[in-house]
């Protein structure tokens, strides 16, 4: 889903519907208009962008009404304004698709066992944790991706800001990132964040062995309307992330998080341990 985002999944969803409100398959769709089966399916996938002409060439085929066709063209064109919007902080091909999704997501939950979930890193945080992997992000393009994370946390202070549900292991917590004084004002700000109303911050204590079954970070992404927008999957590693769209995939994963909360701090124990250790990098 390298190309895709929440518009351009929408638009690919409207088009099955009106494709398979026909009774016509790809393959015959596709031919009248001079494009292949593959294409078709990409589109409706909303793996690929579909161009204005192929777009009112495939509305006309399949005599969308007027006002149909200029919701879809509408969409369209936001697909193509989600790319321009993060295309001035450099961002590689992997995860233009997370932030896109991040933007229309309502609700996200992240498990991370080794560092800070993103959305709730401070700048100083950020910057370490990039400056320490060079093989991903070259020096010159930190300042980028670091102003790229700080925007994407604004989602968290909107009117209708995003719901954010963490379940952080303890090793994360004391993971020296960036020194002493670095952590001491990153666990400030996961401590500040758990008071807010939209975000639950959940610890995992490293007493508890029920983290040893899951070795890699991973994400689901919420949508409000689940028939449109199915959740998403996301994880990421050194050499990149990937998007998961795969519904048997995503709910093994929204399955995970729930077998990993169930034994995590609740949220109140979860802010005294966040504070104690705190304490000791102060």
């Amino acid at each position: 889903m390298a190309g895709s985002s929440a518009p351009l999944r929408r638009l690919g969803a409207e088009l099955r519907r009106l494709r398979e409100a026909t009774g016509r398959t790809q393959t015959d769709v596709g031919a009248e208009i001079g494009r292949t089966h593959a294409t078709l399916v990409n589109w409706e996938l909303g793996k690929t962008k579909i161009s204005k002409s192929d777009l009112v060439c495939l509305l006309a085929e399949l005599r969308a009404p007027t006002e149909v066709r200029k919701g879809l063209e509408q969409l369209r064109q936001d697909s193509n304004q989600g790319k321009s919007q993060w295309a001035v902080y450099g961002l590689p091909d992997w995860l233009r698709p997370l932030v896109s999704f991040e933007e229309d997501a309502i609700a996200l939950s992240t498990f991370e066992p080794v560092i800070i979930p993103g959305l709730l890193q401070t700048e100083e945080y950020a910057r370490a944790t990039h400056l320490t992997a060079p093989h991903v992000v070259a020096p010159q393009d930190v300042d980028r991706w670091v102003a790229a994370r700080q925007q994407r946390q604004r989602r968290l202070d909107e009117v209708n800001p995003l719901r954010l549900h963490a379940v952080i292991a303890e090793a994360a917590l004391r993971l020296r990132v960036g020194g002493p004084e670095v952590m001491a004002a990153q666990l400030a700000r996961l401590c500040e964040a758990a008071e807010t109303a939209n975000v639950t911050i959940q610890v995992l204590p490293s007493t508890r062995g029920e983290l040893a079954g899951v070795a890699s970070n991973f994400t689901v992404l919420h949508f409000a309307d689940p028939g449109v927008d199915p959740p998403l999957g996301y994880f990421d590693g050194p050499l990149g992330g990937y998007l998961i769209s795969d519904e048997g995939d995503v709910a093994a994963m929204i399955k995970m998080f729930a077998d990993l909360g169930a034994p995590a701090l609740n949220e109140a124990d979860s802010l005294s341990l966040l504070s104690a250790i705190l304490a000791e990098y102060r």
